[in-house]
This record gives structure tokens, sequence and C-alpha cells, in this order.
């Protein structure tokens, strides 16, 4: 979170779903281990802080990877990954 380069020194993009989202809420409580709310309070506290840049917030899964696989050094999650998809994406194993 804190990090905003990749260490090619390309800015890193992070591109996630809205936090009522199933997908969402499921990344980050069986990935990051932490409930919806306490990860968006996260992000708030270091973005008005200035230590750190907000995900943007992707309406669909489907813009998700598009917007992974047209931005430079960007980084999102989804549920099923296939060899097609985007290098940058955590996938999510239920």
């Amino acid at each position: 979170m804190r990090q905003i380069r990749w260490s090619d020194n390309t800015p890193i993009k992070v591109f996630v779903l809205k936090s009522n989202h199933a997908l969402h809420q499921k990344f980050a409580q069986k990935k990051l281990n932490i409930l919806p709310y306490k990860l968006d309070r996260i992000w708030n506290k270091l973005t008005f802080s200035g230590l750190g840049v907000a995900p943007t917030i992707v309406a669909t899964p489907e813009l998700l990877i598009k917007a992974v696989s047209t931005t430079p050094g960007a980084l999102g999650y989804m549920e099923n990954v296939t060899k097609e998809d985007v290098v940058n994406v955590i996938q999510i194993s239920l």
C-alpha cells in the first residue's frame, strides 16, 4: 500500500472492485485476511495522510481485467484467471 513504484520505477496502479462486491469481499478476507471495511479505512488513512495512493474502483470484474491489461504497472485480482489473462492479476481460489 505504501509502495508506489515497481522495481523498474513504473508507477503502481491498483484496481479494485467496490467494497460491497462479493469478489472484493472474498479477496479481502481470503487473501489479505482483513474485513473489507477495515481495508477501506487503511486505504483512506494512507491516502489522506499522503503516504499512499488510493486504488481505482471499477464496476465489474471484466472492467478490472481490461484496466489491468491496458495500464502499465497495474495490479488487480480475479476469481478465474486463464493463460490469456494478464500477468498482474491475483487469482482467488475458493
